[in-house]
């Protein structure tokens, strides 16, 4: 979402812009706390009624959804889901007691990318606790009219995995819904979320905004796994290029879901509900929830385990390239050059991975002034053939080694030759031409000149 529109609707929210217009739903005036008196929006459907027939009923309209219990708050009634899977409970090739092994230490740091610190801390507040987040919502375009009607958050507690679940039991009790998702969430929290940095946080942030609730995940520390995921399983064959959470949980996790609501068919069934149908349509929609929340976990498991073992044994093949690849952005130097040796030298893995590893190896080797160990590794990318770019820039590199570090100035100009053969565009093949001449200077230097007469 654009951050000029979440500015405009913030400026709306706070009654420094244009306000809603007639048309999107009935003007109410309703109590707030402390007694001060604030303009609401409730939705009406077509012929001005308001679209929340479920507020008149005892239970919320939930009577027939399973584990469900209606929790009415100062800000108005919030329905709220609970269940506990097991420690001993499988998902796929984790049991469920691998989540609770997840800790705040500098492996999960490195997972994030940084620190796991709060935006804005808050006195007296240290993160203690990994929660889980994810959101069901009423489309994926975002805009003003999107409502995020199911708030899910897992954690680990000793009972097992558990996961909380916030529905809107009509639209008019989304204040409620923000609300008791802080209040859960609390000062001690570390978000843990599957592309939540881009949707789940903003959703909350503009949702916050107009309901003039500001919302507790967008100032606690907070991992976003899917960018970890990019890095770890993107090359590999179980990850099949594809970093869905669905995707990795089958190739990675061993999880097979039966039976999967589809995202397409999830806002339908919250209209369906909310309209007057049945609760019943949410249990598929609160399985899914459940699922992505309880995979997240297990998956932040299993990242967090391959960063820690990977510190003294490298993996094989693409796993190692990924976790290489983490550990060099987190300048974990030693296990990185390790990771991208091991999996250059997996002769089970395709060429490309091995190219790539190669190449990953050889420019943090250079960066690193282990220039002969670069050498080495750039002249494995020539080995392994690929494209004309990536061929090109291993034979500058070796054409520069062998100039100016390995005194060798015949074989950087069979480099410097190869290179200016393979040159795409004018800038490339002037290069290698300036680089070819200085070579030919300095040989023509370097031969002695023979006598023209016998002394």
């Amino acid at each position: 979402m654009a951050s000029s529109s979440l500015s405009r609707l913030r400026d709306v929210a706070r009654g420094t812009g244009a306000g809603p217009s007639p048309t999107d739903g009935a003007r109410v005036e309703a109590p707030a706390p402390g007694g001060v008196r604030e303009l609401t929006y409730a939705p009406v459907d077509e012929e001005g009624l308001p679209l929340d027939p479920r507020l008149a009923r005892p239970d919320g309209g939930i009577g027939d959804l399973s584990g469900a219990r209606l929790d009415t708050t100062a800000h108005g009634p919030c329905v709220v889901v609970e269940h506990l899977y097991e420690p001993d409970h499988h998902h796929g090739r984790l049991r469920v007691e691998a989540c609770g092994a997840v800790c705040l230490d500098d492996t999960l740091d490195l997972l994030a990318g940084r620190e796991l610190r709060p935006r804005q801390p808050r006195l007296g507040a240290a993160p203690t606790r990994l929660v889980y987040f994810d959101l069901e919502t009423t489309g994926l375009s975002g805009g003003a009219g999107m409502l995020a009607f199911l708030a899910g958050v897992g954690e680990w507690t000793p009972a097992g995995f558990r996961t909380t679940q916030f529905l809107l039991p009509s639209f008019a009790a989304e204040r409620a819904l923000l609300h008791a998702l802080n209040a859960y969430l609390g000062d001690d929290a570390v978000l843990v979320t599957y592309n939540g940095r881009t949707f789940d946080v903003p959703v909350m942030e503009l949702r916050g905004e107009m309901q003039r609730v500001p919302q507790v995940v967008c100032d606690v520390p907070h991992l976003d796994m899917l960018h970890a995921a990019r890095r770890l399983w993107r090359m590999s064959e179980e990850g099949d290029r594809s970093c869905k959470l669905t995707h990795l949980e089958e190739s990675v996790l061993g999880v097979g879901r039966v039976g999967d609501v589809g995202g397409f068919e999830i806002p339908a069934r919250f209209f369906q509900f909310v309209r007057g149908g049945s609760a019943q349509v949410l249990e598929p929609v609160l399985m899914h929830n459940r699922l992505d929340l309880l995979s997240l976990a297990a998956l932040t498991a299993h990242a967090q385990q391959l960063v820690r073992d990977g510190r003294d044994t490298p993996p094989s093949g693409a796993t190692a390239f990924g976790l290489g690849a983490l550990y060099e952005r987190g300048g974990w130097i030693d296990p990185a050059i390790a990771c991208f040796r091991a999996a250059a030298a997996d002769h089970w893995q395709t060429r490309d991975l091995r190219r790539a590893a190669a190449r990953s190896l050889a420019r943090l080797l250079r960066r690193q002034r282990r220039f002969a160990e670069a050498a080495e590794a750039w002249q494995q990318v020539l080995q392994l053939g690929g494209r004309p770019q990536v061929l090109r820039e291993a034979r500058e590199a070796l054409a520069i080694h062998h100039e100016h570090r390995g005194g060798q100035l015949e074989e950087a100009r069979r480099h410097a030759e190869a290179g200016a053969a393979q040159a795409i565009g004018r800038g490339e093949r002037e290069d290698f031409t300036r680089r070819l001449a200085r070579l030919e200077r300095k040989l023509a230097r370097a031969t002695p000149v023979a006598p023209l007469w016998n002394e």
